[in-house]
């Protein structure tokens, strides 16, 4: 039943949806996939469509995160291909719903796993960098698996904060190409204000993450506190293009879709088809977070509709690293 911990890892029908201390140690939960690919927005909607099931919802092996230290349990296992990191509500979810148009491609959307091994030592005091990138490569290792024979490629698409760990992550994987979206960020806190992303609440990531001491937050308004994340997302993108220890594209939201059809397989190493590249084409069509729905340009009515405070925060903190990632971009990268 649900909680069954084991020492020997699940086959591969199962996939990590949870990491998590218990007694100063970690375990990972793990829940039977019933065939289903990870095709939703997010991964976080996949795995709630799995544990509707009775079977997925009462059973999930736990094991200590130890388990993913073995690479012969989790073979077949396909390496990354190609990581996503982003601004937030700048179009990667349309990037990754793309990718994810293609059987052969696996694309991990902001999985909760991941994030718990990146921020594991701020939960657990001692937890140290090279357990870190050990828990890092077991995890994507996991949640990679070749589970239908067609599949050749893995993408991840990371939280809008993971661009802060940047540096870890291409000590875990290094070489990996890597891109980083971004869009004009009145537009982006625009659409924070309607609803926001977790990123952009206090007290949902560890002040340390940001720069920022617990004491200025009490005085901080919610303004503020949004451009200031966000500016210091842009300026750790920035810094990590800058040293290019692994091959980096920045990406603006108005290249996108045609990014991904013609500058983004070569700088992945991938080839996609004629037939494949207009399947890609086709979900472009569709609202990325909402499948059903047809794709609206919104660009003009979140010019239009920041409140003034705001945007004069935006200006403030965010108008001067974005405009550095502009004048860093080629202006051929489309």
């Amino acid at each position: 039943m649900s909680g069954l911990e084991q020492t020997s890892l699940p086959s591969a029908e199962w996939i990590p949806i949870r990491l998590y201390p218990r007694d100063s140690r970690f375990f990972v939960d793990w829940c039977h996939l019933r065939g289903l690919r990870l095709t939703e927005p997010f991964f976080d909607e996949t795995i709630e469509r799995c544990l509707r099931h009775p079977f997925s919802l009462l059973f999930r092996p736990q094991t200590p995160v130890e388990s993913l230290l073995e690479p012969s349990g989790l073979e077949p296992s396909l390496r990354p291909r190609g990581f996503i990191f982003h601004l937030s509500r700048c179009g990667s979810t349309l990037v990754s719903q793309m990718l994810a148009a293609l059987p052969r491609n696996v694309v991990l959307s902001e999985a909760g796993p991941i994030d718990s091994v990146l921020r594991a030592h701020l939960r657990v005091p001692g937890v140290t960098e090279a357990q870190r990138i050990d828990w890092l490569r077991g995890i994507v290792a996991a949640l990679g698996r070749q589970r239908q024979a067609e599949e050749q490629h893995l993408f991840i698409k990371f939280d809008a904060w993971h661009v802060l760990e940047l540096p870890l992550l291409q000590r875990a994987f290094p070489g990996v190409p890597w891109i980083f979206l971004y869009r004009d960020p009145v537009e982006i806190m625009a659409s924070h204000q309607g609803h926001k992303g977790a990123h952009m609440l206090p007290g949902v990531l560890e002040p340390g993450l940001l720069g920022l001491g617990p004491e200025p937050l009490k005085t901080m308004t919610l303004e503020e506190y949004g451009a200031r994340v966000l500016g210091r997302l842009c300026e750790a993108a920035l810094s990590a293009w800058r040293e290019r220890l692994s091959p980096a594209l920045l990406v603006h939201y108005r290249q996108l879709p045609g990014a991904v059809l013609n500058s983004l397989p070569a700088h992945w190493g991938v080839d996609f088809t004629p037939e494949e590249l207009e399947r890609m084409r086709e979900a472009a069509l569709l609202d990325a977070k909402n499948p059903v729905l047809p794709f609206q340009d919104d660009t003009a009515v979140k010019q239009q509709t920041l409140k003034p405070a705001a945007r004069e925060q935006v200006e403030r903190w965010v108008r001067p690293p974005y405009e550095a990632l502009e004048a860093a971009r080629p202006p051929d990268a489309s």
